[in-house]
Parts: C-alpha cells; sequence; structure tokens
C-alpha cells in the first residue's frame, strides 16, 4: 500500500490519511474507509504527522564498519517538509545542492532491536530530498535547510520484487535519479549501501529505545558531485523506482 496524509484543496488546513492507488486517494479514519478522492482534488502532506528522530546514516562515514559501529548524525525533525513545498535560497550559502537519501519511519517503538526482527518496526519506505549547503556540509547545519519527504510511504511487502539479499533485514535495489527542472541530471541505485534499514534500526536502538515516528535515512544514493548546484526559480526533484518522486522549489532568498 502507499499511505498518504492530505488535505483537500477544497477544505485546506484539514490533516487526512488514506491510501493512494491508481490516480485516486481512498480516505480512511481510525481503518475504516470514509471517502474517495481523484488526486486532483488533494494536495500532499509530510506523510508522517509528528516526526520523531530524523537519523542519516551517511556512506562516506562507514568505509569497512560492521553494523555495530555504524555512525549516524542527527538531523532536525522540524526542517522536514512536504511534497511540492518551497524553499528559499539561504543567505548563508552560494552552494546550494540536493541529496537523493533513503528513507523509512517506524510504526513502533523498540529498544535493543536484533537485525532479524527490526524491519518488522518499519511502518512504510519513502523518498528524502535534502537541500544540502555544500560549502558547509561539515556542520549539521547544512541540511537545515529543507528535507522533502514522501510523498507517500509506501509499506515494505510492496517492494517485495526490488529486494536483492536478506541476509541482514531486507536490502533493496532502487533506481533513483536526480532531476533539476525536469532534466535528469545524475542516477545512482541503492543496493550497493552500506547498510540495510534493520542493521541502522537495531544500531540506533543498542543505547537508546528508537520510537514511533522516527525517521532514518540511508544515502545519498547519487554522489552529490554528480549533481549540479541549483538557483532560485529551480525545481529540484528525486524519484526512486517503486516510491514516486518528490521535488522542492527554490526561491529567492528574499521572498
Amino acid at each position: 500500500m502507499k499511505l498518504i496524509r492530505f488535505e483537500l484543496l477544497a477544505e485546506p488546513g484539514t490533516a487526512r490519511s488514506g491510501v493512494a492507488h491508481a490516480g485516486r486517494i481512498y480516505e480512511t479514519e481510525a481503518g475504516e474507509p470514509k471517502g474517495m478522492h481523484a488526486a486532483a482534488e488533494i494536495r500532499p502532506l509530510l506523510p508522517v504527522a509528528r516526526p520523531g528522530a530524523l537519523r542519516f546514516f551517511p556512506n562516506g562515514i562507514q568505509t569497512g564498519m560492521t553494523f555495530d559501529e555504524a555512525e549516524y548524525v542527527y538531523g532536525n525533525p522540524n526542517a522536514l517538509i512536504g511534497p511540492g513545498q518551497v524553499v528559499p535560497y539561504p543567505a548563508t550559502t552560494s552552494s546550494l545542492g540536493f541529496e537523493p537519501w533513503l528513507a523509512c519511519v517506524l510504526h513502533s517503538d523498540g529498544h535493543r532491536v536484533p537485525i532479524e526482527l527490526a524491519d518488522d518496526l518499519i511502518l512504510g519506505i519513502t523518498i528524502l530530498n535534502v537541500m544540502v549547503a555544500r560549502d558547509g556540509s561539515t556542520n549539521g547545519r547544512s541540511r537545515d535547510i529543507g528535507c522533502a519527504l514522501g510523498p507517500v510511504l509506501t509499506t515494505p511487502d510492496e517492494l517485495d520484487g526490488f529486494v536483492t539479499d536478506e541476509s541482514n533485514g531486507r536490502r533493496y535495489g532502487l533506481n533513483a535519479f536526480a532531476r533539476i527542472n525536469g532534466v535528469e541530471r545524475a542516477s545512482g541505485e541503492s543496493e550497493s549501501l552500506p547498510f540495510t534499514f534493520a542493521q541502522a534500526i537495531a544500531a540506533a536502538s543498542q543505547n537508546y529505545p528508537v520510537r514511533e515516528g522516527d525517521v532514518f535515512a540511508l544515502g545519498p544514493l547519487i554522489d552529490p558531485m554528480e549533481i549540479p548546484l541549483v538557483d532560485p526559480d529551480d525545481e529540484a526533484t528525486v524519484s526512486i523506482e517503486g516510491l514516486g518522486a518528490i521535488s522542492i522549489k527554490i526561491t529567492d532568498g528574499g521572498v
């Protein structure tokens, strides 16, 4: 299933939940059917209502490490935005780029979770399109600009056909693409990521419990240096096979 949070264009301000299928949104409430809407009648929202911790597991710092040595950095969950939102060009950088990450959201808590059970904590898998100040990438603020999460949460069962290995949790072979103003500029894939979500969840839960709503991000799926910088008025889009696409519109910093 593709789980979605949305609002009706005719009734903005009221968050709703449902399932996206074949161009229609099937609204649910407490798991019960409530109505059906055309995709053109809704605006997607951030797919998790109250994001918990945001953990990044960057490729570059994991070389040669076992999962229990996995290093991660915390992002700012308040920087998470939904699909199609606008981000002003920051005054603090002259080198704005974006990165495609593979993300998951947890549906329950866990402490000292073994790898073989960690995939069971995942509610859905999705895209994280991260705006990055490349001239400030050595500090945490470089990813505070905006992180678009969505457009939906794809339940793991829907990605069964993309699983390439399960020896350390489910490893997915998903192709990823970076586009600027609709033009493909770079591509990559998820199969060669150093860790699986299961390994990341197991590692993060050893010292402190992971919580419902926590977001885990693996990546980037494309070498950031292969993706050109963006300018005001550009639209930065990440698409990942089986998960959809999510865009961020860059505006002039004064807007």
